[in-house]
């Protein structure tokens, strides 16, 4: 049977020098580091040929005028939205993270 002791072990002065010194270390160098913040387009796993739907809500007037614009120049509707978007994602990004 083991003694029950009443108090907790005590550390040497040397053992907490050297934890305290760690400890340090470990701060300075979190510190100095310059995190590269990982934006969720970036992380593993994104594909760019995987395509994910986002539906768009327009008023009656300008659903109008997107068919218009459809039956009026080469390609689609949604390729002439889908350009027009990206440019404008792209530039609101390149804002944001600046």
């Amino acid at each position: 049977m083991s003694e029950l002791k009443s108090r907790p072990p005590v550390k040497s002065k040397l053992d907490l020098d050297a934890f305290i010194a760690g400890a340090e270390e470990k701060v300075t160098a979190k510190s100095t580091q310059k995190r590269k913040e990982v934006y969720p387009w970036e992380q593993p796993g994104v594909r760019e040929d995987v395509t994910k739907v986002y539906n768009l809500r327009l008023s009656e007037p300008y659903r109008l005028k997107l068919n218009y614009i459809g039956k009026n120049t080469p390609g689609s509707m949604q390729k002439f939205c889908l350009d027009v978007l990206q440019d404008a994602i792209d530039a609101k990004i390149k804002e944001l993270i600046k």
